[in-house]
């Protein structure tokens, strides 16, 4: 790596400023011996042979070839006269040439500090991508979480949603179940509506019925009443058990025309009825105790009740 230098020293004394130096002109007056050539030849091959002994290292051959080129005319230099402007000497000096134990020293420190600043800066570049990983690390944690909160919420609007939907689909179905009892039950009242009004049409039927029934019995009622005073003038004309009888038919007044209407059988029933009436009156008379006024009583309900019902007969 290092090659042996030549350098020219210029000596800043009194004896280099001497006008009367070798360099000068003036070779008899300087009082330090000149150079000869065979010295400067010696000098030359000595530096050439130092240079080929330093050159099977590591010498640089274009630089040796320099050196080489040189010597020749540093040896002209020297034989030409010297001219008035050089006022200074010049001498050869040699730099050692340094050994192979610190130039390998020197590489491997060198290697070594190229190494460890390349390993640093990998390492400092590590160091950043890993900042930078654990930054995107963090980052897409953070992602995950919020991406697991709304999954979460999803989740729970969708569960939501569908107990929603279950609610709705039974409110529909107790719709339609209501619509279809609301339909039943119009359904039942248009019939209730049309038996209302059927049996509106019978009570007013019954009602002109009523009403024809109470206009014939208001006209009956004279009759029952002029035959209750014909058995009430039967039972006071008819004092004695031995009294003759009575024909019914010849005391009954003219405005009792449905007695003609009946038949023998009736006739001869309705007759003994108030014969038995007018005996059981005759004998609470004669006893007058409970047991014969009930028996009046009964006989006379009896006779009552066969007219009303052979009137009633007649009206239907």
């Amino acid at each position: 790596m290092f090659e042996p230098q030549h350098f020219v020293d210029l000596q800043d004394n009194d004896a280099f400023a001497d006008n009367k130096s070798w360099l000068s002109g003036d070779h008899n007056s300087s009082p330090t011996p000149l150079l000869s050539r065979s010295s400067l030849s010696n000098a030359s091959i000595s530096t050439s042979a130092t240079t080929a002994g330093g050159a099977n290292g590591n010498v640089d051959r274009e630089l040796y070839n320099n050196l080489v080129e040189m010597v020749p005319l540093v040896q002209s230099l020297i034989d030409r006269k010297a001219s008035s402007s050089f006022s200074k000497r010049g001498s050869m000096i040699y730099t050692k040439t340094p050994s192979r134990e610190s130039l390998h020293r020197k590489k491997v420190l060198s290697s070594s500090s190229l190494v460890s600043e390349r390993d640093n800066e990998e390492l400092t570049t590590l160091r950043e991508q890993l900042e930078d990983l654990q930054k995107k690390l963090l980052e897409k944690d953070e992602l995950l979480k919020s991406a697991e909160m709304s999954n979460d919420q999803m989740n729970s609007v969708y569960a939501k949603l569908d107990a929603l939907n279950l609610r709705s689909a039974e409110k529909d179905s107790m719709i339609k179940s209501i619509h279809s009892q609301l339909s039943d039950a119009k359904i039942k009242l248009a019939d209730k509506q049309a038996a209302l009004e059927k049996m509106q049409w019978e009570v007013m039927t019954s009602n002109s019925k009523i009403e024809e029934l109470e206009e014939e019995l208001m006209s009956s009622q004279g009759d029952v009443s002029s035959f209750m005073l014909l058995l009430e003038g039967l039972t006071k004309n008819d004092c004695n058990e031995g009294t003759e009888d009575y024909n019914l038919s010849l005391h009954l007044p003219e405005s009792c025309p449905y007695i003609d209407d009946m038949d023998d059988m009736e006739m001869q029933k309705m007759e003994e009825a108030s014969q038995a009436y007018v005996a059981a009156v005759a004998a609470a008379k004669a006893r007058q105790d409970e047991e014969s006024i009930a028996a009046a009583a009964t006989a006379r309900s009896c006779l009552q009740s066969f007219v009303f019902r052979t009137k009633v007969s007649d009206v239907y």
